[in-house]
Formats: C-alpha cells, structure tokens, sequence
C-alpha cells in the first residue's frame, strides 16, 4: 500500500469531491456583504443564514465542495463504517441469542466498508452541490482564499489559472484545523484519517495489525472498530490515562470493552520514534520511570489530535496562542471579523461548530453581538461500541467549582428496548445541583448514548429541572424512557 501522505497542503488532495463546473470560475463580484472563508460546519451553515436575510455572501472553500473535514475524512465516513459494523454485530447478537451457532458467517469485509462510507460521502456531496444553489445570494467558489486585511480576501484557484481580489463589509473565518503529527524520526510512516476514511480513499484493504499513537476519542473509536473485524490493535497513549478529560466510570469501561476485544493499551508512554524493520513498523516509546519500548504493527496510525488552522490570520491580529480568539458572540477583538468552527481552538467538533457559525451570521446581520453560544450544553460522544456521551459539568468539574451536587443512575439492563435488541450494557447518570435541583451534567454509556445525550443537553440548556425530566412521557418502547427512569429514581 503505498503512503499516500498525511498531511495534504490547502488546495491538494488526491481525491477532490464532486462539484459544479460554475463553482471553478473567479467570484462573480468585487464586493460582498460577507466573505466566508472555509465550506465547513463552522462556514456554510453561517454563510445560508445570510443568504436568508438577503446579504451578499462570498463562500470560499478548497475542495470545491461543503462539509470540511467532517464530511470528506472525518465523522460522516467513520461513523458509516463504524455503525455498519455495529448493525451487524446487533444481528450476531440477537442470532446468538436464539441458539443460531453460524452467526460468524455472517460478517462485512472492509472494501465493502469503505464502498459504503463512499457512497454515503457522495450522496451527501451532491445534496450540498443542489442546496447551494438553492441559496441564490451565496456565491460559491472553489479556491484557496488568502486574507490581505480585515475587509479584503485574495482568491485564486487551486491550479493558478485566475486570481481575483475581493472585499467584504464583514469576514467569517472558518478555516477549520489540521491533524497534528508529532515531530518525531519516522512520523512520515504513519498514516492518518485520510487515508483511513478519505474521500475514495485508494487505502482500501485492512492491516492485520495496527499500533494506534495517540488514546483520545479519535484514537480510541478507530481501536473499537479495527477490533471489532478482527484486527490486533495497541494504543499508545503519553497520559497516565486514555481519554483524558472524561468521566473516570467511561473511560473505565471503555478501557474494560477494549481489552475484552484484545486491544493492549499502553499509557504513561511518550513515542520517540518510529522506524521499518521486516516488513513491519515499529513503534518506539519510553515510560516516565526512563525505561524504554516499543511496539510493532503492520501499519501505525497517528491520531493525536487536531490543531486550528490559523496559516495567514496572523495580520489580523486575531490569533492567540495558535487559535482565533472569540467570545462567545463568535466575536474577534476585530469589530467587522467573526470566526466559527475548529480555528478558533474550542470544541473541535462539527455540531459545535455548525452552531457558532449560525450565531456568528445572526449576530452579523444584527449589526453588533446580541446571540450567544451556549457551551456548557454542547454535547460529546465517543462512538464506540457501545457508545459513551457527556455534556454540561462532569462530577470532577462541579467538584472543582465548588458546586454542591447530586447523582442519579439508570441502568440500561432494565430497559425494554435495550433488552430487545439486546443491549443491555450500560447507564444513564444525571448530575443535579443540590438546592436548585437543576440538571448541570450528564453521562451516557451504552445503546445509542450519542442521541440521548441531546435530551440532557437540552435540559441543560433551559435550565430544567430533575422533575421536569421525570415529568416527561417518553414513547414506549424506547431505549430515552431511561432518562425519565434516572430522573424518577431521583425525583421520587
């Protein structure tokens, strides 16, 4: 297999996504009311927002297409992998539970994975193609955009063949972030998302082991279905911990379901090195007692983390310490320059940044900054099997804070859709604050964990209370009557 590359410069890619042949011509105008700069979460999303109130948008972005990183390496293709695995391994389980011994026949291969993820990439392509036409007031340009000041934007297309200045009243950055490589000998070895879950990716035939660097939620869902076909996997994490950051009962659990599927974790060990020896590549590692190792795998993935990609907003005057800095109006210290999405270093994540970048365009069209993002109630989940979820104060986090608090629990064992698809494992934990008996944090574990946190989030976010929780009818069965369930235990 060879290495297509880790790193892909602004404007190349192996593989560009489909688009327009309009989207490749110079922008149709010198002015515009707004300019947005990146066709991610953190820039489309804001950029129809202001077409609706009529305002004059510039949309500039490098693959020619919307969706950023999130659409063409990121969460939709990972996830199309990981819950055809998930689908299936639901069938095996309710298959084992009627005594049916040939379940292991039954099984997916990863070329036919990653024709799926490929095929749900391109579907969403052309939806995206179809609703920017739809939105007359934005022009949508494929090109690398190069900021000149706080109202002028340098566009050029990715080949060289035009060049075009233009101005706009307002800016909204949206440039999103890059993967982060560790600058150690051999890192060039490692392969990363793109060539994982790339757009028609030609990494199209699974190692038989891996070495995984890096044990955050990226590190950590790659292990869970790598593991999950069979596939010998070690992380290699420098905390004492993966994970870092999450409730400690997860990560307990997640680290349990991991081993249980033979993955070996390595914490406490910073990688030094990596290098090529008989076919296989070799990970190099040392402990914070001085002693040294290493690992060996037939393909080492580096999943370490992204960094915002702040190339070129240094003269604005808008970057601190290698992000955008912004308030929560998605405001920069530059009164007519917003920002949104990954680039300004907060929750890297898509539905976080789909949100600033809406807050930003009403906030533009206000004049001055009135909305608010609200991030206390964003919500994240680590799609493993089965999945894990939190949102708002973690217990550790109330604790820091001061804040008086109590916990509820449900357990997914005694839940009815839980038991009929045979999920069982798991549970819900909701944090009160004492007194006000409002929700301020809520931890998931188990059967569809990423949809349910939503429910808390709201919660969250309106200031409900436990008993309002409680008061709540979910439909019957349903894997949510295990929110009113915990609220219940608690209200009662």
């Amino acid at each position: 297999m060879r290495n297509v590359g880790f790193h892909m410069s602004i404007g190349k890619y192996d593989v560009y996504p489909p688009t327009d042949a309009s989207f490749e011509d110079p922008p149709r105008m010198d002015k515009y009311d707004v300019i947005v700069i990146g066709g991610g979460g953190g820039g489309y999303h804001g950029a129809f927002e202001l077409s609706k109130g009529n305002y004059s948008v510039l949309l500039i972005d490098d693959k020619g297409n919307l969706g950023g990183n999130c659409l063409y390496e990121g969460c939709i293709p990972s996830k199309s992998v990981s819950i055809a695995l998930y689908l299936l391994e639901k069938l095996r389980g309710i298959l084992k539970s009627v005594g049916n011994n040939d379940v292991d026949k039954v099984r997916l291969l990863w070329e036919n994975l990653i024709d799926h993820k490929d095929n749900v990439q391109y579907i969403r392509y052309l939806q995206h193609i179809r609703e920017i036409k739809e939105h007359g007031n934005v022009d949508f340009v494929k090109g690398i955009a190069r900021v000149v000041d706080n109202h002028r934007v340098m566009v050029e297309a990715d080949d060289g063949s035009w060049r075009r200045e233009v101005e706009g009243k307002y800016l909204l950055v949206a440039t999103g972030s890059l993967p982060i490589k560790i600058p150690v000998p051999g890192s060039e070895l490692a392969i990363g998302s793109q060539e994982l879950f790339g757009y028609k990716t030609k990494y199209r035939k699974i190692p038989s082991d891996v070495v995984i660097i890096g044990g955050g939620y990226i590190g950590v869902e790659v292990a869970s279905v790598l593991s999950g076909l069979g596939v010998k996997v070690t992380i290699v994490e420098m905390l004492p911990r993966i994970l870092s950051g999450w409730d400690s009962s997860i990560v307990s659990m997640i680290e349990e379901k991991l081993r249980n599927r033979g993955v070996t974790i390595l914490t406490n060990s910073r990688v030094t090195g990596i290098r090529e020896e008989g076919g296989q590549k070799i990970v190099e590692y040392a402990k914070q007692d001085g002693s040294k190792g290493y690992v060996a795998g037939s393909e080492v993935i580096m999943a370490v983390g992204r960094r915002a990609n702040v190339e070129g907003l240094n003269q604005l005057g808008i970057v601190d310490k290698n992000h955008v800095d912004v308030n929560d109006a998605m405001a920069t210290r530059v009164p007519n320059v917003y920002a949104a999405g990954d680039v300004i270093g907060r929750y890297m994540l898509y539905h976080a940044a789909v949100k600033e970048s809406v807050i930003a365009s009403w906030n533009i069209m206000m004049g001055r900054p009135i909305f608010e993002v609200n991030f206390n109630a964003v919500p994240m989940t680590i799609f493993t099997e089965p999945e894990a979820a939190m949102v708002g104060l973690s217990e550790d986090a109330a604790k820091a804070k001061g804040i008086g608090y109590e916990v509820v629990q449900y357990p997914l064992e005694d839940d009815s859709y839980a038991q009929i698809i045979g999920v069982r494992d798991g549970w819900v934990k909701l944090i009160i604050e004492k007194g006000t008996q409002r929700i301020i944090g809520g931890v998931i574990y188990g059967e569809a964990a990423s949809m349910m946190i939503n429910e808390v989030a709201l919660a969250i976010a309106v200031n409900a209370r436990v008993k309002d929780l409680a008061l709540l009818a979910h439909a019957h069965p349903t894997i949510f009557e295990s929110i009113d369930r915990a609220a219940i235990r608690y209200s009662v």
